[in-house]
């Protein structure tokens, strides 16, 4: 039976979700790196990137949790990171305004409008120059990757879910379809979030975050012919009997995360139907307070993997 590995976006409190899981799933024997096809979306993406190039889970778990080496992990680091992720690309009033009007066209253009009007006619260069198509910085996130990552792809049946930015269309980018050397290009595209980092270019063609199609990807699983996924979907919620949605400690991260919610079910019910066994692996209700509403914002990284790995463990002990 061929299995399949999908990993959702979720931003930074995603990523260490994702370390949360994984390590239930290690926990309870099964190895997520030893899926036949991984997929990864966003934050995703990444911890994809590395699980396949050989981080192992245990690492990943150290790391989220901060107890990985101090210039990886430790407080100060991850303090570092935050700000590094979010180094502004304007130097002036003038210049932010600007970039505010590409950012809210590259995020309108991600989602499908451009196309519909132009054809998917990339703009101009004068006026992409002019405004243009990110807030912040992605050059740390670049150079950290390329530090600890491979050029080439890992593995020929990893996938990074990207959307072109000028057509709106999601790609699976894989070793098959991108050049020679592009891995971590091809992970930053997955992760840039349209309109707050700049556009990933690749053979002419500009990409973003594949999360602005779907927060999974589950479909690229299914169409590469996996028969059992297990699904790790930090922007999704799990209901629980007794906890009401609308108290006062819910209702925003619920609110954050009911669009992705229902586009989560309906893909996880388009692969049930064709016959996928989906384990589906996302926040309990009593997680989200933990998990909190921005999912790029500082947060307990300890709290959030904790609660991660114990809450998967109940639904795999659910399950037998």
């Amino acid at each position: 039976m061929k299995t399949g590995l999908v990993l959702g976006g979720g931003g930074l409190v995603g990523m260490g979700y994702h370390a949360g899981v994984l390590k239930a799933l290690q926990e309870a024997g099964t190895e997520p790196g030893a899926s036949d096809v991984i997929v990864g979306t966003s934050a995703g993406a990444i911890v994809a990137a590395y699980l396949a190039a050989g981080k192992t889970v245990d690492d990943l778990y150290r790391e989220a949790q901060g107890n990985g080496t101090p210039e990886v992990s430790g407080p100060e680091a991850f303090e570092a990171d935050i700000r590094a992720l979010f180094t502004p690309l304007w130097s002036n009033r003038a210049e932010r305004m600007r970039r505010i009007g590409g950012a809210v066209f590259a995020y309108t253009a991600a989602t499908g409008y451009w196309a519909r009007v132009s054809g998917s006619k990339v703009p101009g260069r004068r006026l992409r120059a002019r405004f243009p198509a990110g807030l912040y910085s992605n050059s740390a996130t670049e150079e950290r990757l390329r530090r600890e990552l491979p050029a080439q792809w890992p593995r020929t049946d990893l996938y990074c879910a990207a959307v072109e930015l000028y057509s709106g269309r999601r790609v699976a980018l894989s070793s098959a379809n991108t050049p020679p050397g592009s891995f971590v290009t091809a992970v930053l595209a997955s992760a840039a979030i349209p309109g707050v980092f700049p556009p990933v270019r690749m053979r002419g063609r500009y990409y973003v975050d594949g999360g602005i199609a779907g927060a999974v990807s589950l479909d690229v699983a299914v169409q590469q012919g996996c028969e059992r996924i297990t699904l790790v979907a930090p922007l999704g919620w799990r209901p629980e009997e007794g906890v009401r949605t609308l108290s006062s400690d819910l209702w925003k991260p619920v609110l954050a995360r009911s669009l992705n919610a229902r586009t989560i079910n309906r893909e996880i019910a388009a692969a049930r139907a064709q016959g996928v066994e989906v384990l589906v692996l996302r926040p309990w209700l009593n997680e989200l307070p933990v998990l909190g509403f921005n999912a790029m914002a500082y947060h307990d990284r300890a709290a959030v993997v904790e609660a991660a790995r114990l809450n998967t463990s109940r639904v795999l002990e659910a399950r037998g």
